[in-house]
């Protein structure tokens, strides 16, 4: 009798005991589950994110970004990847971790293609901002502000509107100022300390008066290599 009842005991606690480990089991597998689900809706975010900024740079900027066959490859096989990580119902976990590993791999591969892109677009124009800092300082370094916004890679659209609308402004105040060939070399010159009064022919001398210029260049005598005033 006392035995039949201390293995009913057993039993029971037995049967608690698995039934607590069960509990515990589907506890942790809900806590997995939940961070898994948690990096797939982060990496939905920043999938969406690429996508957006890799549309506005290819159809609002001055030069549209163009991204190598490769990346565009790579891209399209991490959003297959990203459709298939939930087509089970739950989130996986290994197909994950690859498209967590394939979009860092991506992201670093558009910011290089990107660097080469902001270098075509801008070096020329940031180039002769800098030759005409001296004429209209103010507009000359809110231009290069601007256009320094998208220097680097970002989600951030805004970013690459600003840059777009300063390369505009800075082209305008380029033509404005009607600068050619020979006028930017001589202010290049100018910055440099090497412009003489060789330098001042007839059309750059008419374009100083033009720009009411002409009384805020200097001359000065150079002996030997040093400049006297």
């Amino acid at each position: 009798m006392v035995m039949g009842m201390l293995i009913d005991v057993l039993d029971r606690k037995i049967k608690e005991l698995r039934d607590l480990r069960q509990r515990e089991e589907r506890r942790d597998n809900k806590e997995a589950q939940d961070r898994l689900d948690q990096k797939y809706g982060d990496l939905t975010e920043q999938i969406h994110q690429l996508i957006l900024a890799l549309q506005h740079t290819k159809t609002k900027m001055k030069m549209p970004f163009q991204l190598s066959d490769v990346v565009l490859n790579d891209i399209n096989t991490l959003l297959l990847d990203h459709k298939r990580a939930v087509e089970s119902g739950c989130a996986d976990k290994d197909i994950i971790s690859k498209v967590d590993t394939d979009l860092k791999s991506i992201l670093l591969n558009v910011k290089k293609e990107w660097s080469k892109q902001y270098a075509n677009m801008t070096d020329n124009t940031i180039s002769v901002l800098k030759v005409i800092a001296g004429i209209d300082t103010e507009k000359v370094s809110k231009c290069l502000e601007g256009i320094g916004k998208g220097k680097n890679w970002t989600a951030s659209i805004n970013e690459f509107r600003v840059m777009n609308r300063s390369l505009e402004d800075a082209n305008e105040l380029i033509s404005s100022l009607g600068l050619d060939p020979q006028i930017i070399l001589f202010l290049q010159k100018m910055n440099n300390g090497k412009a003489t009064v060789v330098d001042l022919d007839d059309k750059i001398m008419s374009w100083l008066k033009t720009e009411e210029l002409d009384k805020k260049v200097r001359l000065s005598f150079v002996v030997s290599g040093v400049k006297k005033f």
